[in-house]
């Protein structure tokens, strides 16, 4: 692949591929023609931030989006150009008490957009502002005239309704795995490892990353690589033995489920393919009531 990596390859593809996509052409049609608040959700695996930098691009009819790197009050870090403002929550290097997002605002809008009547803001993954709903619902009613926000999530039933009703919300599904097939085959020019085909995988981004890893350490590529969100645990259950394995065994796997940034959803996923159907339900049963009691 030399320099050019897959993601270069799909960034550079990707207006191609949704214009080939019926339902995503549609949601992308309506975003370039709008001006208003919209919630994009989808589930962990479809690319939002390139969905949303293509619309960027067709709407103001650029061919590449330049942004700057700017740091508000010491510690907020951002971007901007001349078309938008952008803020990930995710970065790690912003501060995780969100009271800043007011001023911030502020801060934006306190400059004239000499593009558009209104400035454009991005907010990515604003679930994790749940602690701060009523701030960021009072933003979204008191600038409606000079600002239209773009948020995405990958959480959506982590966010309250009253946030949800104050946008017009898009779901974007997943690819299918037979359109996955053939973004790699027409744009990549690889076939999809057949593991994520016999397991009827949707998840382009980490089709991608096996794709990169598979060009330089095929070894490492497994069935158990390829099907679990976090493999070491599938050693780890099924060898289990109550009278080797001790609370420090069971804390350091958690530990580094935790640096991984590993869901418990993710790690339930991975113990429903590996226990006995018998014991699933209790699974799940065990596993709602900690995420309810984590939320």
């Amino acid at each position: 692949m030399n320099s050019i990596t897959y993601w270069d390859l799909l960034e550079k593809n990707f207006k191609n591929i949704i214009y080939n996509n019926s339902y995503l052409y549609i949601k992308y049609k309506f975003l370039i023609n709008n001006d208003k608040n919209i919630l994009l959700y989808s589930r962990y695996g479809f690319p939002l931030d390139m969905l949303i930098d293509q619309v960027v691009k067709e709407k103001y009819n650029i061919n590449y989006i330049n942004k700057t790197e700017c740091v508000w009050e010491k510690n907020v870090i951002y971007y901007e150009n001349k078309f938008f403002f952008e803020l990930d929550l995710m970065n790690p290097l912003i501060p995780k008490d969100y009271s800043f997002l007011t001023k911030f605002i502020l801060h934006i809008l306190k400059n004239k957009n000499i593009i558009n009547k209104k400035h454009l803001i991005i907010i990515k993954h604003i679930n994790l502002l749940k602690d701060y709903y009523s701030v960021f619902k009072i933003l979204l009613e008191s600038f409606s005239n000079n600002a239209y926000f773009i948020c995405t999530t990958y959480f959506i039933s982590n966010i309250e309704e009253a946030i949800i009703s104050r946008f017009t919300s898009i779901r974007i599904p997943l690819f299918k795995n037979n359109e996955i097939i053939n973004i790699f085959s027409n744009y990549f020019n690889k076939t999809l490892n057949i593991n994520l085909i016999n397991n009827n995988n949707r998840n382009l981004i980490l089709a991608i990353f096996i794709a990169s890893i598979e060009d330089i350490e095929p070894h490492l590529i497994t069935y158990d690589f390829c099907n679990f969100n976090y493999p070491p645990l599938y050693d780890f259950i099924k060898n289990f033995k109550k009278n080797f394995y001790n609370i420090n065994n069971i804390r350091n796997i958690s530990y580094n489920c935790f640096q991984y940034n590993i869901k418990i959803s993710q790690i339930i996923d991975d113990i429903l393919k590996i226990i006995p159907s018998k014991n699933k339900a209790n699974i799940i049963k065990i596993a709602a009531d900690l995420e309810h009691k984590l939320i």
